[in-house]
């Protein structure tokens, strides 16, 4: 059988479709160098790519997301430059509407600036407040030609005068809207497309049927997938919360029905926070938190061979855990690298790693956990993360910390960049970033 050498210079579902077609065997990863692996980062870098200024709305800044752009038009470029985003609080003041800031770093992660902003050109006039996400696309799709980058985020209105709402009113949050914008000039500008989904009152726990946490992919015939968290379905069906997804076949211009993902008619389970990766067989893995009075936020992942059947959707998945019984809670973000074993490794960070009975654990806040089991069976083993931060626990319950910690390896995996939201006073948290080599020998 011929051996089928992982390089950046293909796109993953190029990858994943070539080894499909030789049953699933990989028996040569071979990486490549460039600026994101060589010896100077070896040791890690780190720093804050943003810190809100003193006296910004609380709580300042979070939810990351990072990209690499491979896919432009000048053809595959495995060291292309990252964009990075997340919510933004200072544009939450004074009545103005809210958007996203993009970041861009032109080597490998070292150092950030601030590129382009994302604002709600949707007609709504709401702002764009929580939840960003950022996709590149690998291929052409719809009218966009391979290289666009796909933002999606919720959008939610707020009232031109904020004191204007009655103590305890939660009015200006009324609505919730996850739309998608795209960028054809590699995130420098953006242009609304559609709204994929709209709920109710951005407020969970209360009956208020929002939707929220989008996340995009494309399934293994090329359609756009938007990934989602809903509360709309509780009324009738007894669902608290559920992951579900829309597609679309001509690029996120038009959407077709909700499908389930993971859902639970107990009235107490919340899956949510959907991430998504593709897998060196073909297949795909979403993992996702459960919040409920068993499982408190407990990290999930399934498999799919084509991600839009996920099963039953009744069927949680594995957990993510050690064979010591730690486990992540809530936050989750999960990638694949083509280092480690035989066919890469499966890698799954989250806000908090905690023991059997719930307290923080040993590594908590600087692992994120490993496997070279494609369908996440089986024990997952703790390495050393990028970052280092204080947790929620050991901050006295600030839960905005850590609140989301994506990953991305460098273009031979040996590489990982991590951000995410950490305490930059007693109110406010900055988006600090680190990326550091990845040891997985011991897989």
């Amino acid at each position: 059988m011929k051996d089928i050498p992982f390089s950046s210079n293909i796109s993953r579902r190029k990858y994943s479709k070539a080894v499909a077609a030789l049953g699933g065997t990989v028996l040569v990863i071979a990486g490549i160098a460039n600026y994101e692996d060589d010896e100077s980062t070896q040791k890690g870098s780190n720093g804050a790519l943003y810190t809100p200024p003193e006296g910004a709305p609380a709580p300042g800044s979070l939810y990351p997301r990072v990209i690499r752009l491979e896919h432009a038009s000048d053809g595959n470029n495995p060291s292309g430059p990252l964009l990075a985003t997340f919510e933004f609080y200072p544009s939450m003041s004074g009545g103005s509407k809210p958007y996203f800031p993009v970041y861009r770093s032109t080597d490998g992660g070292r150092s950030w600036s601030k590129y382009s902003e994302i604002h709600d050109t949707s007609g709504k006039n709401w702002g764009l407040r929580y939840q960003p996400t950022l996709f590149e696309l690998p291929e052409e799709v719809g009218p966009w030609p391979a290289g666009t980058v796909l933002a999606a985020g919720n959008a939610i209105p707020i009232l031109d005068d904020p004191e204007e709402v009655p103590e305890g009113d939660i009015g200006e949050l009324g609505e919730t809207s996850i739309d998608l914008y795209a960028s054809t000039d590699e995130g420098e500008t953006w242009e609304f497309v559609s709204t994929v989904i709209t709920g109710g009152t951005a407020v969970p726990h209360a009956g208020n049927n929002p939707v929220w946490e989008p996340e995009l992919a494309l399934d293994a015939d090329g359609d756009l997938v938007c990934y989602f968290a809903d509360e709309r379905q509780g009324t009738d069906d007894d669902y608290n919360q559920l992951v579900a997804y829309k597609a679309s076949e001509d690029g996120g211009q038009t959407w077709g029905e909700e499908q389930f993902v993971a859902a639970v008619p107990n009235e107490t389970s919340r899956p949510g926070m959907p991430t998504i990766t593709e897998l060196p067989n073909g297949n795909y893995m979403i993992g996702y938190e459960v919040v409920g009075p068993d499982l408190e936020g407990e990290v999930h992942v399934k498999t799919s061979p084509d991600a839009r059947d996920w099963g039953d959707p009744t069927d949680l998945g594995n957990p993510v855990a050690t064979a010591d019984g730690r486990r992540f809670v809530n936050g989750p973000y999960v990638t694949w690298t083509p280092h480690g074993g035989e066919n890469g490794t499966v890698l799954v960070s989250a806000k908090q790693l905690v023991d059997e009975d719930r307290n923080p654990a040993e590594g908590n806040g600087e692992v994120v956990l490993a496997n070279t089991d494609l369908d996440g069976s089986g024990d997952w083993t703790a390495v050393k993360a990028p970052l280092s931060f204080e947790t929620e626990d050991e901050l006295g319950g600030r839960g905005f910390v850590g609140w989301t910690t994506p990953i991305l390896p460098s273009p031979n995996g040996k590489q990982l960049l991590q951000l995410t939201s950490t305490a930059s006073s007693a109110e406010l948290c900055e988006i600090r970033y680190a990326k550091r080599s990845l040891e997985l020998n011991e897989l």
